[in-house]
C-alpha cells in the first residue's frame, strides 16, 4: 500500500493533523485490519471500492463513500473489498467541532455518513475529488471547503485546544486537577467542554495519547519484548496495567498484537 501525507495550510494547521491518501491494487484479504483510537476524528472519502466493517455475528457493513469516524474509545475492524484509493482528513483533538458544529459525543465510536451532517456538501464534495487527477488537486478541494466552512464558525474555543496541547505534550501524564487549573476553569467545565468539542473526556484522552506513545517507544527498543520497561517508561503504574490498558484499546494484549500483521494502522501509527 501506498500512504502518503499533506500538510494543509494556515489556519487550517491549527485544526488538521494531516489530510492523507492510502492506495492500493485490488486487495484480497480474509482477515480484518484492526485501527487503534489515537484521539483524532477522522473524514474519509472512498474513491475506489469501500472498506466493510465486519460485525461480531460474521456479517459485514459496508462503509459509505464518504463518512466521518467519531473518537474511538476501542480498535474498529475494517476490511478491503478491492481497489483501495481513500483520502482521509485526520483533525487534532477538538478540531472537527468547528466545522461540524455537532456535539462530538454525538458521533463517539461511531462511522456515519458525512451527508448526514453536511447533506449534499459531502456528496459534492465526494464527486469533485473523485473527478481529480492527482492527490494534490483532492488535497485543494478539500482544503476549501473546511476553509469556507470554519470562516463561519462559532466553535472555535481556545481553551479546550489548550488543554489538548498540555495533554500531548505530557504524552497524557498530566494530572487532571493541574490540567484544569492551567486552563482556568473547572474541571466540571473542562469535562464538558470536552466532550462537546474533543468527543471525550479528558481522562480518556489521556489514556489514549498515553496508549500511542507505546508504540513511539516500541520502535525505539532493543529488547521490544521488555513490556515492563516499556509499561514504566510510558507511565503506567505497572505492567499489569499497562497490558490491561492496551488490550481494552486495541483487543489483543501487546504481545498478540506486534505479532500480527496491520498495514494499514501500522501506517497510520508510524505517522503520528
Amino acid at each position: 500500500m501506498h500512504y502518503e501525507e499533506f500538510h494543509p495550510n494556515p489556519p487550517l494547521d491549527r485544526f488538521i493533523k494531516c489530510i492523507w491518501s492510502l492506495e492500493s491494487e485490488a486487495e484480497h484479504q480474509t482477515n480484518p485490519e484492526r485501527i487503534l483510537p489515537d484521539g483524532c476524528t477522522e473524514m474519509v472519502f472512498h474513491l475506489a471500492d469501500p472498506f466493510d466493517q465486519p460485525n461480531d455475528d460474521g456479517s459485514f457493513v459496508r462503509q459509505p463513500t464518504a463518512l466521518l469516524v467519531g473518537q474511538m474509545r476501542g480498535h474498529l475492524l475494517i476490511q478491503p473489498t478491492g481497489r483501495v484509493r481513500v483520502l482521509g482528513v485526520r483533525f487534532r483533538p477538538g478540531g472537527a467541532y468547528p466545522f461540524l458544529s455537532v456535539p462530538q459525543n454525538e458521533i463517539t465510536g461511531r462511522v456515519i455518513a458525512l451527508d448526514s451532517i453536511w447533506g449534499t456538501i459531502a456528496r459534492e464534495l465526494h464527486s469533485r475529488i473523485a473527478d481529480a487527477p492527482t492527490n494534490a488537486e483532492c488535497v485543494r478541494c478539500v482544503e476549501k471547503i473546511l476553509t469556507e466552512r470554519l470562516k463561519g464558525s462559532r466553535g472555535l474555543d481556545e481553551q479546550s485546544f489548550y488543554a489538548v496541547d498540555l495533554i500531548n505534550n505530557s504524552n497524557g501524564s498530566v494530572q487532571l486537577d493541574r490540567l484544569a487549573r492551567d486552563v482556568g476553569i473547572s474541571f466540571r467545565s473542562l469535562d464538558r467542554i470536552f466532550n462537546a468539542r474533543v468527543g471525550l473526556s479528558p481522562k480518556t484522552l489521556c489514556r489514549i495519547v498515553r496508549f500511542q506513545s507505546v508504540f513511539k517507544l516500541f520502535e525505539r527498543k532493543s529488547n521490544k519484548q521488555d513490556w515492563a520497561r516499556i509499561a514504566l517508561d510510558c507511565g503506567y503504574y505497572d505492567q499489569a496495567h499497562f497490558v490491561k490498558e492496551f488490550r481494552e484499546f486495541s483487543g489483543k494484549t501487546p504481545t498478540a498484537y506486534f505479532a500480527e500483521q496491520n498495514a494499514i494502522s501500522d501506517l497510520f501509527i508510524a505517522s503520528s
